[in-house]
């Protein structure tokens, strides 16, 4: 039976339903979004959608919005990340600059997730999403044409705000679907990562070996064009989610100076980090004055929005409020972030580094890895909703972040599956009105972490080889009487694969560097995992004191879409319509 608001003010827990709608900017919503006005637990609980079935069309549109992560992940992240190295190098002859490749895009990512998350809820998601996978065509068509390391970059960044934008895709999927169906829905799209979570690295490798690398930008925007008609025919939710507020006016009252804040803050402490103990020395100038200025500026942006006159802040504070239901997910994500991103970005690295130089087999090496992230989002995050207790799944995981490379499978199984657990969550906890926000912010922290977690891990790892490599590889060659003169030379030959700068020296010498190099990257890349493992020590203990969202697995539906290309039967508007009223 409908429940009508003179029922509600009757009924227990009333105080807080009332304080959760004065916290609402109680916009009027399209008839095909069930307000849930602002208690979204409530509204899960009451499960109007009882025998409500999913359709054919919606079905048809989650597909294409998941098959998203095709160019948005599969071709940045698992197959270009593992070869930024040899783009480099054929581009310019030497690495420098590469690691801005992947910085940048992790960067326009979190700043594109915050704003586009927060417009699909004023302006819809489908033309933020058909302009999220423009961007995401656009961008490996100039990585694919790219001529030089600054171009790559380019790319990348154009990349990245098509991921973040496109990452709209989750409250997307999340709304159309039943309560109990949102890990489902989300876990197919990790389910399009799994071939390429497993045989990615091995894969962009064998382009590079055997065609070139630019096939991995080709491939990514053939995917991107396929999900674009996709989600061009199949997808058309309510397009106006606001129904007595103008565009106009909602331009106007969005949170510029926080966007401004936020997006200059961020950028600057990154400089400083990728310049610290590379370029320049740690203490000088160039690397304390953007970092310091950076940090202050994004920490004014929480000033600005939690105390400022904003009508529609970046980062708003009743989000925030919410310690246990959303703002400890903020946490745990962005410790995802940092860790995950990192490892995808550093592990290919220390693989090539330290076992082989053969890139086929390197690649390789890379598949239990791939295959348990994968296992952990697309297989296990399906059974989130069965499995229960979502509180206690996130402790689980985050206390495994700290496992690397001794066991590749088994440490990569959370992140996927932390991942889905904090989209989960925050769409069950958070109000309809709030959805593309709360779940943006989400993506913003998480792709925050990886910009900042790529840009530590990978700084410590060259300042800690810049010192293991040549130590090790003198302590090798001093018995064959090579000049510790000389070993600059030896290691710089190394490392580009200079064959003609090595030939002047035999081949026992040459082995034995290779071999003091690999003890150097070891190590390196210790110290770097070792720095990972408070943060997930954090993770944990936050973990788990999130709220735990198993009661509200419901068959409640929070969106209709407007047209429904292969028939819509229970979904048309005037059932909608009827629901909508009912239930104020």
């Amino acid at each position: 039976m409908a429940t009508t608001k003179t029922e509600m003010a009757s009924a227990p827990g009333v105080a807080h339903h009332e304080e959760a709608i004065s916290r609402i900017h109680e916009d009027r919503l399209d008839p095909h979004i069930r307000d849930d006005h602002g208690d979204p637990h409530r509204a899960a609980l009451e499960d109007l959608d009882e025998n409500r079935r999913v359709t054919k069309s919606t079905w048809a549109a989650v597909g294409f919005l998941g098959f998203t992560f095709q160019p948005s992940l599969t071709f940045t992240i698992l197959c270009c990340f593992p070869i930024l190295g040899p783009i480099a190098i054929e581009l310019q002859g030497n690495t420098a600059n590469a690691n801005w490749m992947a910085s940048g895009w992790s960067l326009a990512g979190s700043v594109a997730f915050a704003i586009a998350g927060q417009l699909s809820d004023y302006f819809g998601r489908r033309w933020i999403l058909l302009f999220s996978q423009a961007l995401l065509i656009i961008g490996h068509i100039i990585g694919a044409s790219s001529q030089s390391v600054g171009q790559s970059i380019a790319a990348m960044v154009v990349v990245g705000f098509g991921t973040g934008s496109s990452f709209v895709l989750y409250p997307g999927i999340t709304e159309l679907l039943p309560n109990k169906y949102r890990p489902l829905g989300l876990a197919w799209t990790e389910m399009n990562l799994l071939p390429f979570s497993t045989f990615g690295p091995l894969i962009a490798r064998a382009l590079l070996q055997n065609a070139s690398w630019r096939w991995v930008y080709i491939l990514g925007a053939i995917t991107g064009v396929i999900s674009f008609v996709g989600t061009f025919i199949f997808y058309i939710p309510p397009t106006k989610p606001l129904r007595d507020i103008t565009r106009k006016q909602l331009l106007l009252e969005l949170d510029y100076v926080g966007i401004a804040l936020y997006t200059l803050g961020l950028t600057l402490f990154l400089v400083g980090l990728n310049f610290g103990g590379v370029s320049h020395p740690w203490k000088s100038a160039a690397v304390l004055v953007p970092m310091v200025l950076g940090a202050i500026l994004f920490c004014l942006t929480f000033v600005w929005d939690f105390l400022g006159p904003v009508k529609r802040p970046l980062f708003p504070l009743r989000l925030f409020r919410k310690f246990r239901d959303y703002t400890f997910l903020l946490v745990i994500i962005f410790v995802t972030g940092l860790v995950y991103f990192s490892m995808t970005d550093i592990m290919p690295e220390q693989l090539s580094d330290m076992f082989t130089s053969d890139p086929i087999r390197a690649g390789l090496y890379n598949i239990p890895g791939g295959f348990g992230g994968a296992a952990g989002g697309a297989i296990i995050g399906s059974f989130i909703d069965r499995i229960k207790h979502v509180h206690l799944q996130l402790t689980l995981f985050a206390a495994r972040l700290g496992m690397t490379l001794a066991f590749q499978c088994f440490a990569n199984i959370p992140f996927a599956w932390i991942t889905l657990c904090c989209y989960v969550t925050a769409s069950l906890n958070v109000p309809q009105r709030d959805l593309g926000l709360a779940l943006g912010l989400v993506g913003t922290f998480r792709f925050l972490g990886g910009a900042i977690g790529t840009t530590i891990f990978t700084t410590i790892l060259n300042n800690k080889a810049g010192t293991s490599i040549p130590a090790h590889v003198i302590k090798v060659l001093t018995p064959l009487h090579v000049p510790a003169s000389q070993v600059p030379t030896i290691v710089t030959a190394l490392a580009n694969s200079d064959s003609a700068a090595l030939a002047k020296y035999s081949t026992a010498v040459v082995d034995a560097a290779v071999m003091g190099m690999r003890w150097g990257y070891s190590d390196a890349f210790r110290l770097t995992w070792l720095v990972s493992i408070p943060f997930g020590v954090v993770a944990t203990i936050v973990a788990f004191f999130v709220t735990d969202v198993s009661p509200y697995f419901t068959s409640h539906t929070a969106v209709t879409m407007e047209k429904e290309r292969l028939g819509g039967g229970v979904d048309d508007t005037s059932q909608v319509n009827e629901k909508s009223v009912d239930s104020v």
